[in-house]
């Protein structure tokens, strides 16, 4: 069988894709983790400078806000001013939006290979079909041309 009918047009080969599937993975999860770390680190910076009685060091600071982006919370340091509760707050709510961020992507990733994987064995499914009819011809001493030629006489007579 010609590969035009097997392959159309030009695709990626297997490992082409897997490897691009890799490097979308691990830049997205070097992404997130370094936003996670840059959050920390502007949380626990701000909340020392804002709340500098409950967070004497940044170091301290850093910690609280490692908790709080991660959504720990083991409340052994926590704001006690508004101006820290207001960071507190924004610390929370954007740890809890990149959770949620990363839990729809591997959602969304294990969905799409669901779905590539069906229409891989769909694919595969009408390659094995399309191979058994060309063998069927093939057997019978017939061509793709003599079936065109059938089928034209057949619409022929439909039509007339």
């Amino acid at each position: 069988m010609p590969e035009s009918v097997i392959r159309p047009g030009k695709q990626r080969s297997i490992v082409e894709h897997r490897v691009q599937r890799i490097i979308n993975a691990r830049s997205v999860t070097l992404g997130l983790a370094v936003t996670f770390v840059l959050l920390a680190l502007i949380g626990g910076i701000l909340i020392r400078f804002v709340d500098h009685e409950n967070f004497p060091s940044v170091g301290l600071g850093i910690w609280w806000a490692l908790q709080t982006v991660t959504t720990v919370g083991y409340g052994d340091v926590v704001p006690t001013t508004l101006a820290g509760r207001v960071i507190g707050g924004v610390v929370m709510v954007i740890g809890i939006a990149f959770i949620s961020f990363v839990t729809a992507g591997v959602t969304s990733a294990l969905v799409r290979r669901a779905g590539e994987e069906s229409r891989a064995a769909d694919r595969a499914h009408v390659i094995e079909n399309t191979q058994h009819i060309l063998d069927e011809l093939a057997k019978n001493g017939q061509t793709l041309a003599d079936l065109e030629k059938r089928l034209e006489a057949i619409d022929s007579r439909l039509a007339g």
